[in-house]
């Protein structure tokens, strides 16, 4: 009999060109792969709308999108405060589909809040929980009572947590009674999230021929949210300071972008800012540069350096999540103090080195 899976998460692609949390419909089709029936609740549309065949899932909508959509929920809120009744939206969305579509022979839930606590505590299947990054950062903010209580709750469950970066379980454990951290080390493994790179070469080739990049002319590219803890504007600030004629491309959207177009005219950097991208497009950038400079405050494991190097593309990064340990075993990947003059040096060296 074919095990019924069910996968719950704040973010799901709507649709083919939607980069929104690919790597969870990644995951999600390899549970299908493996042989199960994969039902995804996610949050866009509404719960009464019907199911979504997007073989081999079927994906149930859920509604919440005005919190739980791009460039995310803590951006999304402290645009417009309103935004966070998408949670309840959210949250009764996805009581209704529990009824709808029990019983489940396994339950995944992305996220450790709100993901699996509290929106899927009161089923009683075995319980996978992913954590992605956010997650450990807002539980890290809570009061340690809280903290403790919420894992704790899942821990008594038998929750299994899988973290996509070893630094993101080491910074919950910290954050934890000793003993409760000991239970979370053992019923944890840590694997970065499933991600798949289709083959977008030919793409690459004409996006950098349509720059009309000069011989000595290097591409950086910046891609993500364009938040604060992004920290692009040490990326732009490098570029103007680097001893290499460099080309700069930020693809992404978001609250920081009308600051970084002026930095950038401010400092007489070529960049061009591409807005939001369908994924296929935006991975086409970055099989076309010649670095990827992430200079991000906060990381788990990120999936744009991860899917940079599975393109061939060399990357500029501040120590953030598992980055350092992964630039251990990867010449591809740089890490750099988060300053202008250091990450100018990285992407000079990384630039020449390419040449």
């Amino acid at each position: 009999m074919t095990p019924r899976v069910l996968v719950v998460t704040t973010s799901f692609p709507e649709h083919d060109d939607d980069p929104s949390g690919h790597f969870v419909q990644s995951h999600a089709r390899a549970l299908a792969r493996a042989g199960a029936a994969v039902h995804v609740i996610a949050p866009f549309g509404a719960a009464t709308d019907p199911p979504r065949d997007r073989s081999p899932l079927v994906v149930h909508p859920a509604g919440g999108a005005s919190l739980f959509g791009f460039p995310g929920a803590i951006a999304r809120a402290a645009g417009n405060p309103l935004r966070l009744a998408g949670a309840a939206v959210f949250a009764a969305g996805v009581r209704r589909r529990l009824r709808e579509l029990a019983p489940f022979d396994r339950v995944v839930a992305h996220w450790i809040v709100p993901g699996a606590w509290p929106l899927v505590t009161g089923t009683t299947a075995p319980l996978d929980i992913v954590s992605h990054g956010a997650d450990v950062r807002l539980l890290a903010r809570l009061p340690a009572l809280l903290r403790a209580a919420i894992v704790r709750s899942l821990l008594d469950r038998a929750a299994h947590f899988q973290f996509v970066a070893a630094h993101l379980r080491d910074t919950l454990a910290a954050a934890l009674p000793r003993g409760l951290a000991e239970r979370l080390r053992a019923a944890s493994h840590v694997e970065p999230a499933a991600i798949e790179v289709p083959d977008v070469a030919a793409a690459a080739v004409a996006l950098r021929a349509s720059l009309g990049l000069a011989r000595d002319e290097r591409l950086a590219l910046c891609v993500g949210r364009l938040v604060a803890d992004k920290r692009y504007n040490l990326a732009v600030a490098a570029v103007a300071g680097s001893a290499s004629r460099v080309r700069l491309v930020i693809v992404g959207d978001g609250p920081e972008r009308g600051r970084l177009e002026a930095l950038a005219l401010a400092s007489g950097v070529r960049a061009t800012f591409t807005g939001a991208l369908p994924r296929r497009e935006a991975l086409a950038w970055i099989a076309a540069a010649d670095v990827l400079i992430h200079p991000s405050a906060s990381e788990g494991a990120p999936t744009v350096v991860r899917e940079a190097r599975a393109l061939g593309t060399s990357v500029v990064a501040c120590a953030a999540g598992d980055l350092v340990c992964w630039a251990e075993t990867d010449a591809g990947i740089a890490i750099a103090a988060p300053d202008p003059r250091a990450l100018a040096a990285a992407i000079h060296h990384t630039a020449m080195a390419g040449s």
